[in-house]
């Protein structure tokens, strides 16, 4: 079970380790008396004295902490900033909630090299910091921070970051993201987060939260998780560049906001990935054209018609075959793993209204250019389905480890309380870059972040009631700070939840019923055999087995939890063809599963009960 050895490590790596070391208290900007640079000379106090490793850098609430220069950590060097938790609306008076916001660190408006606010070659962690890519007068800055391959037995970097929020990014150093990975073995872990107004004025494809450099080869995400984190007004959330891939990237309980191009960009190289208990609101939104999936001589009718090449995923773009990469990596396709599951995938009226209605759009109409019109794209193109659902000649599915609960995917706005658009300005970005690619700044009031205000004026609570029991284990969809009253009873069963997944990914059921091990699943199903019709049902269906020998057999169905709801069969039974009904009625709608059990040999298939 890798996955779960990595989140006992991540457990490991999240506790409060600074317990036992020294706490330096920086002072801020404005407790110093408007000295810059406080954080750098703390910092390089403590690497000269050989206590880096031993110190945590403590920063006071409602201060900032303006760079006077990069702060460098040369290999074995680990730096640990932490701030105490802020305060949330309601907590307290509106005064003293403001002056418990997190504390920022930003750049000096002086002209000097600001191309890394961190550049590090060990550990990062950073605890309730707020960090804005800019300078004291608001500009954005094209920096980032880096993390550099140690070179010490070729030791992982580590960044641990919690209740963080990376403000009013862009270009990242070396045309990456926020978080510029150049490791062989990168393991980050950001919780609680908020990547906010990461967007680039000029090229679509930057502002993205952790991405690789441009054009860049051989680096890794060793294990990237996301959870309860929200991305909002931005490129993309990860991006792998050129022969890079990564091992295990896992988004759950995130909500992400106006994404430009794919929130996860090249995921087709990945080994074992999950994407759950989300919301992804106006993805992509850079679209594709007919033009682009239509073959020589098809026209716009065929297109409208659906007789087009399918266009590749929204969520996901693309799942590239092993042998068809281009480069080395240390799995097959059959090692694959991937979940996705429990979330909401949807474009918003105002924004479905815009591929045909902008002004360049209907320019496009007049013209009779239709075939030149974005328009979005679905969550899955048809390819990367066929890929994840691939049978063999016996119709048995080949990627065992490779699923989309479909049942729990959802495509229905879920009403944002504030929603952070301003959509006019976006609008104008998105026609721009169909059409002129000139520019403009469509981020969402950025002045909060300026301002440090606190709590940010955007609120990504939701109406939508079913959304809000819609997660694995009744939770809401989404990050659930937006919901701090269900987040404790989250974290009491955080585990289960992640057993589920791990289920998933590591068995394709939910509940880690799968062929028993030491015995492939080709070689155990030879005689047998196990299906359903109709399926989706309602509220009856006809289950269909074969077993090649007589023996004890039985049948039993299953919630998404793994709890048993039915038993079919138990029984002895002669060898041949059989046939039972199950009745779903009294159930709730949902997916459910079927398991046959006869001798050495288990096999489970799933349904779907629709009223």
């Amino acid at each position: 079970m890798k996955k779960l050895a990595l989140l006992l490590v991540m457990v490991c790596l999240s506790m409060p380790a600074y317990a036992q070391k020294d706490t330096v208290h920086v002072q801020g900007l404005y407790e110093s008396g408007f000295v810059y640079g406080t954080l750098n000379t703390a910092i390089e106090e403590a690497i000269a004295a050989g206590t880096i490793n031993n110190t945590v850098f403590k920063l006071k609430p409602y201060e900032q902490y303006v760079l006077s220069r990069s702060i460098y950590l040369d290999h074995g060097q680990n730096l640990e900033i932490v701030a105490p938790k802020p305060l949330r609306a309601g907590d307290a008076d509106p005064e003293t909630v403001q002056n418990s916001a997190p504390p920022q660190i930003l750049w000096t408006e002086e002209g000097i090299d600001r191309q890394y606010m961190i550049q590090s070659y060990g550990d990062i962690t950073m605890k309730n910091i707020w960090v804005r890519f800019t300078d004291t007068q608001g500009g954005k800055m094209t920096a980032s921070i880096v993390f550099e391959n140690q070179n010490a037995e070729n030791k992982p970097e580590t960044g641990i970051f919690d209740g963080c929020i990376f403000d009013y990014f862009q270009i990242g150093a070396e045309a990456a993201g926020a978080i510029t990975v150049k490791s062989t073995q990168f393991n980050g872990t950001f919780t609680n987060c908020y990547f906010r107004n990461g967007n680039d004025p000029h090229f679509q494809y930057y502002g993205r939260a952790v991405s690789f450099p441009y054009q860049s080869s051989g680096w890794h995400y060793e294990h990237l998780l996301f959870e309860n984190c929200t991305f909002t007004n931005l490129s993309r959330i990860v991006m792998q560049e050129g022969n890079e891939y990564g091992s295990n990237v896992q988004i759950n309980h995130c909500t992400m906001v106006n994404s430009i191009e794919w929130p996860w960009q090249s995921a087709g190289w990945l080994e074992t990935a999950s994407i759950t208990n989300s919301i992804f609101v106006n993805p992509a939104m850079m679209g594709y054209r007919a033009v682009d999936v239509c073959d020589a001589g098809q026209t716009y009718r065929d297109f409208q018609d659906g007789k087009c090449n399918s266009p590749g995923g929204g969520l996901i773009n693309g799942i590239t075959a092993v042998d068809s990469m281009g480069f080395e990596v240390p799995f097959t396709d059959y090692d694959r793993k991937l979940f996705i599951g429990n979330l909401a995938y949807l474009y918003q009226d105002w924004m479905l209204d815009w591929y045909t209605n902008c002004g360049w759009c209907q320019e496009r109409i007049r013209s009779r250019e239709s075939d030149l019109l974005r328009n979005p794209p679905p969550m899955l193109g048809q390819n990367e389905i066929d890929f994840i659902d691939s049978t063999d000649a016996d119709g048995n599915k080949v990627f065992q480890k490779l699923n989309v609960d479909w049942a729990t995917i959802y495509d229905e706005d879920p009403d944002f309380i504030v929603p952070p658009t301003n959509v006019d300005t976006l609008k104008l970005f998105i026609e721009y870059k169909w059409s002129t690619h000139a520019d403009i700044d469509w981020s969402y009031k950025p002045a909060a972040g300026f301002n440090q205000q606190w709590p940010l004026p955007e609120n990504l609570a939701y109406n939508h009631a079913a959304y809000q029991t819609a997660a694995i284990g009744g939770f809401p969809l989404g990050d659930l700070n937006w919901y701090p009253d269900q987040l404790e009873a989250w974290e009491t069963q955080r585990d289960e939840q992640w057993a589920v997944i791990n289920n998933w990914l590591e068995t394709g059921t939910p509940d880690g019923t799968s062929v028993r091990p030491g015995r492939s699943r080709s070689n155990l199903i030879s005689g047998f055999s196990l299906s359903c019709s109709p399926n989706p049902f309602n509220p009856t269906t006809q289950i269909h087995y074969k077993i090649p020998r007589a023996g004890e057999v039985t049948l039993k169905v299953y919630n998404y939890f793994g709890q048993e709801v039915a038993t079919l069969v138990e029984s002895v039974q002669q060898a041949g063809q059989h046939q039972v009904t199950f009745d779903g009625t009294g159930l709730a709608s949902g997916t459910y599963f079927y398991r046959l059990e006869s001798g050495d040999v288990s096999l489970t298939e799933k349904f779907t009960f629709m009223k």
